[in-house]
């Protein structure tokens, strides 16, 4: 189960990378940004649901190595 909460939170991180970046271009080109706020919502409920999932949570700390351990598999 460790690794699907891994995995949850690593998607749900870039997710959330994804959307801030398309933020800028939707407010730059002046179109509509429902989908943009769909995603913010939908990688927080990500990122949210992994850490609950975890006993003690995660650790900025220790964000940089999950992402390492998701990538490679290990």
């Amino acid at each position: 189960m460790a690794a699907y909460t891994d995995l949850i939170m690593v998607l749900g991180i870039i997710l959330i990378g994804l959307a801030s970046i398309f933020l800028v271009n939707v407010f730059s080109h002046g179109r509509s940004y429902k989908r943009v706020i769909l995603m913010f919502i939908l990688g927080g409920c990500m990122v949210a649901y992994a850490n609950a999932s975890r006993p003690k949570g995660y650790s900025l700390q220790e964000l940089p190595m999950l992402f390492v351990t998701v990538f490679t598999g290990g």
